[in-house]
């Protein structure tokens, strides 16, 4: 599944040629064969664009070559999900199989086209679920389509390798062997036990081996505000609901040992906990949007280029994104001034993906409601972190 640091791997990219394909897929059935046809009409589409934004042919080819050898790849066509994404570039390569649908669509400019892929990402999906055991701890990115395991969390491997593989050896001080009397049947050491038990020894290195995991998944979330789920068997989980300082952690859990069930059942547990929480937070943003846009709050805004320009400085803390609309246009970082048509001109980008994006990397919070729930009827709509200067 997508991860956040996949999505900022794309946009931090500054490719001179950015081509972005997206096509429905499926996982069984007659139609799995029409997705090799559908990529093949798709890259050349994107050599025909290419060639029109001043490539070569054979720089096009050379672009194009790593999608060209997915068409007649039959083991990857067997095992799709719902869509396909993939973005090439000169040196660069990267294909994502999607939980979601998406349309046929190919985009040829200088950044990355990640749109479609936003419902995987908006605020009504987003979670993470802390899965603890002794024998092993996970952490894993959700959504409502899946989980995706954080593989560079810098998480305990496991209380064993904590500790290391031995056994535990009561600690004792013994007399030495007495000399036996005659009625005496065997001379026996006397000892006295100063040490802890096993048992004692185990919680404690249980509960030092929680306290390292709690303040790992801290710096792993830094200030992520997705909610957290914790799935541990009740004594693990007791011990670190004690340990965890965490804001985000959620009051229940799934209170199951995390491998007894498979990653299906573990996400669908997980998100049955974060669900209703999602739908109130959605409810809620257009409500106060809603309330603010009626009122002229100046921490509000419909305007799209006042919501680029807010995102791109990490201004906008609620963004609401009309589902399915586009906006093209351009945007000057440097001049910090917008341009938006009314159909895609070359070097044209999606402002709505922009301002998405941006908005996620940077903290911000974004909903893709239908379009008659934004305020004014409009394609988005922003609660800012603070007032916008006046011009």
């Amino acid at each position: 599944m997508l991860s956040k640091e996949d999505l900022a791997a794309l946009m931090t990219a500054v490719p001179s040629h950015a081509v972005s394909v997206f096509l429905p897929t499926h996982a069984a059935g007659r139609e799995v064969r029409q997705g090799p046809i559908r990529l093949k009409n798709q890259v050349e589409e994107a050599e025909r664009r290419l060639i029109e934004a001043g490539l070569r042919t054979p720089e096009a080819h050379e672009v194009l070559a790593p999608a060209r050898a997915l068409i007649d790849d039959y083991a990857f066509w067997r095992h799709q999900e719902s869509g396909l994404a993939l973005f090439l570039a000169p040196k660069f390569f990267r294909y994502h199989k999607l939980p979601i649908d998406v349309p046929e669509l190919v985009v040829v400019g200088k950044r990355f086209h990640v749109k479609p892929l936003l419902p995987v990402f908006a605020a009504d999906g987003r979670f993470f679920v802390l899965a603890v055991t002794a024998g092993r701890v996970r952490l894993f990115e959700g959504s409502r389509f899946g989980l995706a395991e954080l593989q560079d969390a810098d998480l305990p491997e496991s209380l064993a390798a904590l500790y290391g593989e031995t056994d535990f050896v009561e600690t004792v001080h013994a007399h030495p062997i007495a000399r036996p009397h005659a009625t005496s049947v065997a001379a026996v050491p006397k000892a006295h036990n100063f040490g802890g038990t096993a048992k004692g020894l185990r919680k404690t290195q249980l509960i030092e081996f929680l306290s390292r995991v709690a303040r790992a998944v801290e710096d792993a979330l830094s200030d992520d505000q997705a909610p957290l789920v914790l799935a541990a068997a009740p004594e693990i989980e007791g011990q670190f609901r004690k340990l965890s300082g965490s804001k985000i952690l959620l009051a229940e859990g799934v209170d199951i040992n995390p491998d007894a069930i498979d990653e299906e059942e573990l996400h669908r547990r997980a998100y049955a906990l974060v669900q209703p929480l999602f739908a109130n937070a959605r409810e809620e943003a257009i409500d106060r949007l809603q309330s603010m846009c009626g009122g002229n709050d100046p921490r509000s805004t419909t305007e799209v280029p006042e919501i680029v320009q807010a995102a791109r400085f990490g201004q906008v803390d609620t963004l609401l994104l009309a589902a399915g609309e586009r906006v093209w246009g351009q945007f000057d970082e440097t001049s910090n001034r917008i341009a938006v048509h009314d159909a895609p001109e070359a070097e044209d980008v999606d402002l709505l993906d922009y301002a998405a994006v941006h908005t996620l990397l940077q903290g911000g919070t974004v909903h893709l409601p239908n379009k008659a729930h934004l305020p004014r009827q409009g394609v988005a709509a922003a609660i800012l972190r603070w007032e916008q200067p006046s011009a």
